[in-house]
């Protein structure tokens, strides 16, 4: 699914206040890829393939902040090559006014989802902050295992495909903007299904939904069928396995609009839980496409992926609440954290919310094609005003 114009990787930036040594980091790195060695091996036929030090070990550069503004996009728009290449590169921005830095990592989906890429930085941190041992030699590969699906088990339920998210009038750019901004959850955290039905990831499910739908409602689309694809972690336990392990469930605006917040939220709920039951994120183990050799099975794949009548909902949402590491001390001094998402030809922008600490911080990646920076301002203040009415209502 990787193309030039939705290149199929995502990035993390990690905004630290206090010293972090560039020389402790890069030997974190290397720990990290000797525990995690599909990041430093690259593709062949299928297979991960190791590579030599000299290959994998420059996929980890250092800058100074006073120029890094070119070499961030550089280092951000810098095609993935995973038949010669590692499927994950970082970059040290260090500022010598503070003392800290920006810790810029990039991963190719055919690594790891988040959460992995998450344990990987972790690992990497608590190296550098001299909190475990070097990892000297690298370990097996492993993968996570899935849980297993329910019987009869339907990826793809039999509805309509939802609308698109209204745009500027343009063709897509390849290109990736974002914009990052955060947002205390207060007592929203403390939201159970036990004593109110629903949590704090259905909050902000709601308000991406209703986000959405008031963009098209205000563009003179107010009748669109608006709904997110939603990532969900199918590990059998949550937090084990480094690859990727993500899946995709569709969550759709079918409540009316007269609907308070509290049925809103319920609603989204009931839907979550029925796509789990019925394993809508199924994802087949073996098929004949993929037992095929590339250059047939990739074309073949790629069709049925793209197929036209297939629901991809309006754009993506993805919210990550338990990840490894979240209490861990090495990410005590973050000052800001934000996920370049890897977006689908379908949709415009994708929404991805990490909390810690007590807060979450939410980025909107976007085709600047598409959209416009003031369109974004909208979305993101119209996301925020549904966030701050559910801490005042709930």
């Amino acid at each position: 699914m990787d193309c030039p114009e939705r290149p199929l990787d995502f990035a993390l930036f990690l905004d630290f206040d206090g010293s972090l040594g560039v020389d402790a980091l890069r030997l974190g790195a290397r720990s990290a890829r000797n525990l995690y060695p599909q990041t430093r091996c690259c593709v062949v036929d299928g297979c991960w393939s190791a590579l030599e030090p000299a290959e994998y070990e420059t996929a980890f550069r250092a800058i100074r902040s006073a120029a890094c503004a070119a070499d961030i996009e550089r280092f951000l728009k810098t095609p993935f090559r995973p038949e010669t290449e590692p499927p994950l590169r970082q970059l040290w921005v260090s500022d010598r006014d503070t003392g800290g830095g920006v810790l810029v990592t990039r991963i190719h989906h055919c690594a790891a989802d988040l959460i992995s890429g998450l344990a990987w930085i972790r690992h990497q941190l608590r190296v550098a902050s001299g909190l475990d041992e070097v990892c000297a030699e690298p370990t097996r590969i492993s993968v996570p295992l899935l849980a297993d699906p329910p019987p009869g088990a339907k990826r793809n339920p039999s509805w309509a495909r939802c609308d698109p998210l209204w745009t500027r009038s343009g063709e897509l750019s390849g290109e990736r903007s974002w914009t990052t901004f955060s947002l205390e959850p207060g007592p929203l955290l403390g939201l159970s299904r036990k004593d109110a039905g629903f949590t704090f990831n259905d909050v902000l499910i709601v308000a991406a939904l209703e986000t959405l739908h008031e963009s098209n409602r205000i563009h003179g689309e107010g009748q669109s069928k608006v709904g997110i694809w939603l990532p969900v972690n199918i590990r059998r336990d949550p937090l084990v396995g480094f690859g990727n392990a993500s899946s995709r469930i569709r969550v759709r605006r079918d409540y009316p609009d007269s609907a308070g917040l509290v049925d809103k939220c319920r609603a989204v709920r009931s839907q979550l839980d029925l796509a789990r039951e019925r394993g809508e994120w199924v994802v087949p183990q073996r098929t004949v496409l993929s037992r095929l050799p590339a250059r047939f099975g990739a074309p073949l794949a790629r069709s049925y992926l793209n197929r036209p009548w297939a629901d991809m909902g309006t754009a993506a949402f993805s919210h990550v609440q338990r990840w490894p590491g979240q209490s861990d001390p090495v990410f005590d001094g973050l000052n800001g954290f934000g996920v370049l998402g890897a977006m689908h030809k379908r949709h415009a922008l994708m929404l991805v919310a990490v909390t810690c600490s007590e807060r979450t911080w939410l980025t909107i990646t976007y085709d600047p094609a598409l959209l416009y920076p003031e369109d974004i301002d909208w979305i993101r203040d119209q996301y925020l005003g549904t966030v701050a009415t559910a801490v005042r209502e709930l």
